[in-house]
């Protein structure tokens, strides 16, 4: 595809896209307690999603990462990145917030012009921050088709290539949709997976949404066994409209998807929930309910 049919396309997409080895158990108390220190270690830590955040960052993005790194979060994943600024911070001033707050930015979404458009620049302000991944977050309803799905798979091949020269990994996030049957039999996710190169374009699992179109992570991960280097964990409320809800508060058998983590490849993992009363105390709720319930 020429250059100047892919930046046509890609800025289409603008508006709608503004990511230890356990020891053996005691019977003493002691060991247990050792136990169970090895087997926290042995799980990557726990990142959050800031999306989740949003309006909070739009307002004070400093304070809000200070909030984040109170609670006990060590790694973030941003959204919105143009190539030039994250929360209007350049990557100087982001790489220094991160330092000082003990947080690891270690994955982004990305705009999806970028992929294209600004790409070279974009992958200067990553290794700058030290962000290993670049995920591309969203396809909106007009570009849900075959051909667009392709077009998007060819750009992410081109912009992978780059990004792993420089160290990076690229990958897709998925929402229900992708599942969807496309009218022939196939859906998002086998153009997605059939058209890209595995080794330069993974996936970003979103077990919500995975979960919400009708599938099972679990199978998912067996699918794309070792191409799945993160996750959007969210929970879904036992509710008809199956919303969102705290991580251990819904529906989702986290624990078995935890155990099923080497299938997936899982490297880093968000805590991410799209709707909230309030940001702050959900993201709380979730990071203890994967500390003493979950990862315990």
């Amino acid at each position: 595809m020429k250059n100047n049919n892919r930046r046509n396309f890609l800025r289409t997409t603008a508006v709608a896209s503004a990511a230890v080895m356990i020891m053996p158990s005691c019977m003493t108390k002691g060991g247990k307690e050792a136990t169970q220190a090895a087997a926290a270690m042995a799980e990557p830590e726990i990142g959050i999603g800031l999306f989740t955040l949003r309006d909070a960052l739009a307002k004070d993005p400093k304070g809000t990462l200070e909030r984040v790194a109170k609670i006990g979060y060590k790694k973030i994943e941003p959204f919105g990145f143009d190539g030039n600024t994250v929360f209007g911070l350049e990557a100087t001033e982001m790489s220094k917030i991160c330092k000082d707050l003990g947080l690891k930015m270690v994955s982004g979404h990305i705009n999806p012009p970028t992929f294209s458009d600004n790409w070279d620049a974009a992958l200067e302000y990553m290794n700058i921050v030290e962000q290993k991944f670049a995920v591309w977050p969203w396809l909106p309803e007009e570009l849900r088709n075959a051909e667009s799905y392709k077009k998007v798979a060819a750009t992410l091949n081109e912009a992978g290539a780059a990004a792993k020269a420089a160290g990076i990994q690229v990958c897709y996030h998925n929402h229900d949709f992708e599942f969807f049957d496309l009218g022939d039999g196939t859906t998002g996710m086998d153009i997605l997976s059939s058209e890209t190169d595995p080794d330069l374009v993974k996936f970003e699992l979103d077990l919500y949404w995975v979960t919400k179109s009708g599938n099972d992570p679990l199978e998912q991960f067996k699918r794309f066994e070792g191409r799945v280097p993160l996750w959007h964990v969210k929970d879904m409320a036992d509710t008809p409209e199956q919303g969102f809800a705290e991580v251990g508060e819904g529906t989702i058998d986290y624990k078995s998807i935890f155990a099923a983590k080497d299938v997936s490849g899982m490297k880093h993992y968000f805590v991410e929930q799209d709707q909230s009363e309030d940001p702050f105390k959900s993201i709380e709720t979730s990071f203890k309910n994967l500390k003493e319930k979950i990862l315990a």
